[in-house]
């Protein structure tokens, strides 16, 4: 648990994919039908191989989200296949991404009823969440959860800055802010620089992108297993109640 001296927390951040609904199962799922697609060209590692470098090379042109992963994925296509490229192809990739734009929204267990009681126990609750503008508004209207955050913010990167550019707009000191999510790269490691607090909530599948190691010695984190768990933590700890 927190010292005896951290102040109490005003603002508690959460993630929205993976943290607050699913999302990474999506992607799995979609990257399955994307090797059976390019099966005659390459082997399944040689596709993940090809599709992981070029998503990364295009992170800082395209972003992230399905948009983005569709790109890459006709880029790996056409690296693959060469000039064996049929227009089919890239249509079958089209379709694939517009299946995944129109997925519905299936909050994770527990998720909408300790947003509730953050709001009911006086935190300020805001969602922190990157990805294409458009595909992350749409799953937070489709959620039921948008009454529910006193601000919102849908950014392109999670990093100290953006953060920081964060806590200035909801003018809260770092030290009585808390941040809640499944990505150590994004939700635990930028905050705890800034002096703020985290709460990580693994989930079972993370994109390699977002691996970084462990958030161990770090001792603004602590690790719950699901959600539900996050309302009574912060009404138990010493220090953590709301402000």
């Amino acid at each position: 648990m927190w010292g005896d001296q951290a102040q109490p927390i005003d603002v508690v951040g959460l993630d929205g994919d993976d943290t607050l609904w699913r999302c990474e199962d999506l992607f799995q799922q979609a990257q399955a039908h994307f090797r059976a697609m390019l099966a005659d060209f390459a082997d399944e590692e040689l596709v993940d191989a090809t599709l992981s470098r070029v998503e990364r090379g295009n992170l800082a042109l395209f972003g992230y989200g399905i948009k983005g992963f569709a790109l890459s994925a006709v880029e790996t296509a056409a690296q693959l296949a060469g000039p064996h490229l049929h227009a089919a192809l890239v249509e079958q990739i089209l379709d694939l991404a517009r299946g995944m734009l129109s997925a519905p929204v299936e909050l994770l267990p527990g998720a909408a009823e300790a947003v509730w009681a953050l709001r009911a126990a006086g935190h300020r609750v805001v969602l922190v969440t990157k990805g294409d503008l458009l595909d992350q508004e749409r799953k937070l209207a489709q959620s039921g959860l948008a009454e529910a955050f006193d601000h919102v913010e849908i950014i392109s990167e999670k990093n100290a800055v953006k953060y920081a550019e964060l806590l200035r707009v909801l003018g809260c000191p770092p030290e009585r802010f808390l941040m809640v999510g499944n990505s150590v790269r994004s939700d635990i490691l930028p905050v705890v620089e800034l002096g703020a607090r985290a709460v990580h909530v693994p989930y079972h599948l993370v994109w390699d992108h977002e691996h970084v190691g462990s958030w161990a010695g770090h001792d603004n984190v602590l690790e719950i297993a699901n959600l539900s768990e996050l309302p009574a933590l912060l009404a138990g700890a010493h220090g953590v109640a709301s402000g």
